[in-house]
């Protein structure tokens, strides 16, 4: 059975739902929801930053980071990167924000937003219910 798993992948509410501006506009929910979702269905996780990503000048751009978690009784470790999109002249701020990019990168991995980066081709949640009332 697969319950954490379809927790995971439930579709966020709209009202935690936010609309990035720019040209480049996208749905995102804020890594403290995504925190929040993972303690919620999988309990306490390791989360830790295995390598800094920096510029010719020193400037922190991004990271490479793993997210550990036990998933209706296995273990998943999931490593994905995250960058920064307007980095500053703070290299704390910098590796802060490629962190919290990479939380979210590492989560959708397992479900976790998914819907928001899938769009109209979102069906995990769905997928996962039947399998559910199969079991």
């Amino acid at each position: 059975m697969s319950e954490q798993l379809y927790e995971l992948s439930r579709p966020f509410p709209d009202s935690l739902v936010k609309q990035k501006p720019g040209k480049f506009a996208a749905s995102y929910v804020e890594h403290s929801v995504i925190s929040q979702r993972l303690l919620e269905v999988v309990g306490p996780y390791s989360f830790a930053v295995d390598r800094v990503v920096t510029n010719a000048d020193g400037t922190v751009t991004g990271c490479v980071a793993t997210l550990t978690v036990t998933v209706d009784g296995t273990p998943v470790s999931v490593s994905e990167v995250g960058d920064v999109e307007r980095p500053s002249e703070n290299n704390g701020t910098n590796l802060k924000n490629a962190a919290s990019d990479a939380i979210k990168r590492c989560a959708m991995r397992l479900g976790v937003g998914l819907s928001l980066w899938s769009q109209e081709n979102y069906y995990l949640d769905k997928a996962l219910e039947k399998r559910r009332e199969r079991d």
